[in-house]
């Protein structure tokens, strides 16, 4: 049924804002395949991310694109499920598009989601283990981040890493030592990332 619904809403999305211009997908999707061709992509741990699992596309240290697969688990339930995939594009791509081929972001946004569900969410969801991943929407962006960055936390000291977090957040001291060393790795790297495009500061 969720499937149904969301190829009604984009033929629907087609319908209103252009007519059928299979010349005008192919120039988006070459534009998006040139755009990903000169990144690096980045695949923050989902541990470091609450859970969800992500991609980004990186160019000098920035998320050209950058991809969330959210997951969630009913109640007294440990394995989690995918909930929704969103896709952000830097809006000064999306406005190039529109004002060059003359037609509405809308029709922009739509023709990117499927190019990215069908080439490259559905390769990372084989590459996961959940098939089931796809992108739900794409969203403008004027603010794209800064690249995860994956910290050998394996040569910073357990107490440094402990007074890092005492200072940044709002842990306690004595239950951030009391944190088994997964946990303290993976939550320092999560809040330096997070630090990093000022999240929390």
């Amino acid at each position: 049924m969720k499937e149904l619904i969301k190829k009604i809403l984009r033929e629907e999305v087609q319908r209103r804002f252009t007519k059928s211009n299979s010349n005008i997908e192919r120039v988006i999707i070459k534009h998006m395949d040139g755009l990903i061709s000169e990144t690096t992509r980045i695949i923050p741990p989902p541990e470091d991310n609450y859970g969800n699992f992500g991609e980004e596309w990186c160019k000098g240290g920035v998320a050209v694109i950058e991809v969330r697969y959210y997951m969630f688990s009913e109640d007294n339930e440990e394995e989690e499920e995918f909930n929704s995939g969103s896709l952000f594009v830097d809006e000064d791509e999306i406005n190039f598009l529109s004002r060059a081929l003359q037609v509405r972001k809308s029709y922009v946004l739509n023709v990117i989601t499927e190019w990215y569900d069908e080439k490259y969410a559905s390769k990372f969801g084989q590459e996961t283990g959940h098939p089931e991943f796809e992108i739900d929407e794409t969203i403008e962006t004027d603010s794209p981040r800064k690249c995860y960055q994956m910290i050998d936390v394996d040569n910073i000291s357990r107490e440094k890493m402990i007074d890092y977090l005492d200072k940044e957040t709002a842990y306690r001291r004595n239950e951030i030592e009391g944190f088994p060393s997964d946990k303290l790795k993976s939550t320092y790297r999560s809040v330096y990332n997070s630090r990093l495009n000022n999240i929390g500061n």
